[in-house]
């Protein structure tokens, strides 16, 4: 069988022809004035939330613009550079200020406006003036009159109808699909989905760009409207770090967390909220969707990078989207990190043409390497294993990336060596989960739902080599994309999450792989027009099973994550009153946002692991729950112990509790019984959700509620 040689499509065609013109007004110019504006209108006195979404419209394009308007990349490559190099200054350059104590938010803002501008100016009058944009927007403008469109505009109307139905549901092992209006939000998402399959059909590709951004509002937005403040406990370690910033306009004391070390996603938004003056929960409740929708923006763009066309690349994002059920978007550095590697990737295969793109990778990942602790040490053995099969050159590329890395790591030794460099070579131990109990019927279902999600994109994407290798396209390198986390397991477990990461790191490179197979399977066309439509059909339903799974996997543990703005109130009310060590404990961490603010720091000085729930501190408290004297041996610890002592019961952690299954409802009500007949125990704040006890040396018992 002889194989015919990859034909170069015809967007790709134009972009490659661009690189060649001469030089003529650039649409870039006009619209990084535009964007240098916005920039500038931050800083006026607008509402908060208005100066968040024109400083966010600026970072996300105006460095870029002023950065790509001097290069000739393929369209492609743009779209990963203007993000990317926004992001990149905005980390890299807000982490120097932060580690010199030199702490001038609007004075930098100034500096980056007036950047913009001039790059747009001097590079105006080198090609003889600014292009005009109306041209542009009518030829993006979406066809009209056409059927999927349509459709997706009604399910947003129903998306909207449904969103009351899914505030303050009650509790399910289920999660939120199987209670309230949570039945509606899958029809809505899976009509979506149907949707794109027939704007693909049909080759409506603006269309189908627009509906990955409505599965996207479906998905993601969803959770920021329902809720009153961002969900997951472990959210808040962060806000808590960025308020730290920005009370004392420097970076935590070394040795209470490893945050300090790697700061560059802190100080970033502590320059953001200090410009805007905006309120850093509102920040993390709106952060997922704005990552899922720069997350499906690069992962198109590396698609196109690596060879494939348009409407390939809209089916990879939309499923990187839509089996995306891991839960790492949520307001951390990973999800940041994860964003800015996809888009160095794109950057770094786009440098086989055009070396300028190649520049913006390495300056990219000098601003990556603080961010976060893992992701660029993927990155780095995603960039060898491209050098060394030739996917990119030159042989020496590597070098000044891994110069950076150990550079960064050495002087931050004494952190990582206590945790474990390795955990040793083995996989499956490695690849463990966190949870080690077997838990309620809900759980075993999502569990279920979840692995069996996983191993179907890792096995369609090995079909999908099969596919890329028959059409004859080169595959080395997204198969080097897809299948490197998997290394990871040989080194690390990451404290029992080490899977989660690789499975997000794989995400990408295998919906790249899936998506040809995908639309080979959806586009077929010959005599058997009934198979052919039968099989567009299977493919469909079986995207649409992809979409159902992901939420489940995504939104099953809904009443255990959830967070309430009365517990975060409670919360920081009593941090604030606490002055010394103290031992904020508990069954399970569920609704439990003790790092809110910057008063954390002070408890974490005196012990680094105030907050860690009790079964965490004693491995051994499980055993015979609650009448192997768990009870009074708390009360002798608080009797001998110098810190202020308290007990947190929420209704997410019996939630937790019931689905881990780790004691049962009666256990737990008869360990509170405890603490609310003893004389040695009172309550100290209690709100609709939360119960906090307080150990009381005196002996009275005293009630003092609030919060």
């Amino acid at each position: 069988m002889t194989r015919s040689a990859p034909q170069l499509d015809t967007p790709r065609r134009a972009a490659v022809a661009t690189t060649t013109d001469a030089a003529a007004p650039d649409p870039y110019d006009t619209l990084a004035l535009i964007s240098a504006a916005v920039g500038a209108l931050a800083l006026a006195p607008l509402s908060p939330e208005l100066r968040a979404i024109l400083l966010a419209t600026f970072v996300l394009t105006g460095p870029g613009l002023a950065v790509v308007t001097w290069m000739r990349l393929q369209a492609p490559a743009v779209a990963a550079a203007i993000p990317l190099t926004g992001l990149s200054m905005m980390t890299g350059f807000t982490a120097v200020l932060g580690w010199a104590n030199r702490w001038v938010p609007v004075p930098f803002l100034l500096a980056l406006v007036a950047g913009v501008a001039l790059s747009a100016l001097l590079h105006a009058r080198h090609v003889g003036g600014f292009a005009t944009l109306v041209p542009a927007i009518r030829r993006a403008t979406a066809p009209r009159g056409n059927a999927p469109l349509l459709w997706t505009t009604a399910m947003l109307g129903a998306w909207l109808a449904v969103l009351p139905g899914l505030i303050d549901v009650p509790y399910s092992e289920f999660g939120l699909l199987a209670v309230g209006t949570g039945p509606g939000l899958v029809l809505v998402v899976g009509s979506m989905v149907g949707a794109f399959v027939w704007a693909l059909r049909r080759n409506h590709l603006v269309t189908a760009a627009a509906i990955i951004g409505a599965v996207i509002v479906v998905q993601r937005v969803t959770v920021s409207l329902i809720t009153e403040v961002p969900i997951y406990t472990w959210t808040y370690k962060h806000i808590g770090v960025v308020d730290y910033l920005q009370q004392h306009q420097t970076l935590p004391p070394r040795g209470i967390d490893v945050y300090g070390e790697w700061p560059a996603f802190f100080t970033a938004f502590a320059w953001f909220g200090e410009i805007t003056s905006v309120d850093s929960l509102l920040v993390a409740q709106w952060f997922a969707p704005v990552i899922h929708a720069l997350l499906a923006l690069l992962v198109g763009a590396l698609a196109m990078l690596l060879g494939l066309e348009l409407r390939h690349a809209l089916a990879a994002a939309m499923i990187t989207e839509l089996v995306n059920w891991v839960g790492q978007d949520y307001f951390a550095p990973q999800a940041f990190a994860l964003l800015m590697a996809v888009g160095i990737l794109a950057l770094l295969i786009a440098s086989r043409t055009c070396h300028h793109a190649g520049y913006i990778a390495l300056l990219a990942f000098a601003a990556l390497i603080p961010t976060h602790q893992l992701t660029p040490y993927w990155l780095l053995g995603v960039i060898v294993a491209l050098v060394v099969t030739r996917q990119i050159r030159p042989w020496w590329l590597p070098i000044p990336y891994l110069a950076m890395l150990v550079g960064y790591l050495v002087p931050r030794m004494y952190v990582v060596l206590p945790h474990g460099l390795f955990s040793g070579v083995n996989p499956v131990a490695n690849g463990s989960s966190n949870v080690e109990y077997a838990g309620s019927l809900g759980k075993l279902v999502t569990s279920t739902v979840c692995r069996g999600l996983s191993a179907a994109v890792i096995v369609l994407a090995v079909v999908g080599i099969i596919v890329w290798w028959r059409q004859g396209r080169p595959f080395l390198a997204p198969v080097i994309i897809a299948f490197s986390s998997f290394s990871l397991l040989f080194l690390q477990n990451y404290g029992g999450e080490a899977i989660f990461r690789v499975y997000l790191y794989a995400l990408p490179g295998c919906a790249i792989l899936i998506a040809p197979l995908f639309l080979a399977v959806i586009t077929r066309t010959g005599r058997h027009v009934a198979l052919h439509r039968a099989t567009a059909a299977v493919a469909a339903v079986g995207l649409c099973g992809a979409a159902v799974a992901g939420l489940q996997g995504y939104y099953g543990l809904w009443s255990l994550v959830v967070e309430y703005r009365s517990q975060v109130t409670l919360f920081d009310d009593l941090t604030a009153d606490i002055h010394g060590p103290a031992m904020i404990t508990s069954l399970d961490s569920a609704g439990f946002p003790s790092r809110a603010t910057a008063d954390y720091a002070d408890l974490a000085k005196h012990d680094q692991d105030f907050d860690t729930p009790i079964v965490d501190r004693w491995p051994e408290f499980p055993k015979d729950f609650p009448d192997a004297r768990q009870f009074e041996d708390i009360t002798l610890v608080a009797e001998s112990s110098s810190a202020e002592t308290y007990f947190v019961f929420t209704t997410q952690a019996l939630d937790a509790i019931d689905y881990y299954r780790y004691f049962t409802p009666e256990a737990v009500a008869k360990f509170e019984s405890q603490f609310r007949h003893s004389p040695q125990w009172s309550i100290r704040l209690q709100d609709d959700h939360t119960i906090v006890y307080q150990f009381d040396r005196t002996g009275s018992g005293a009630v003092s509620t609030g919060g």
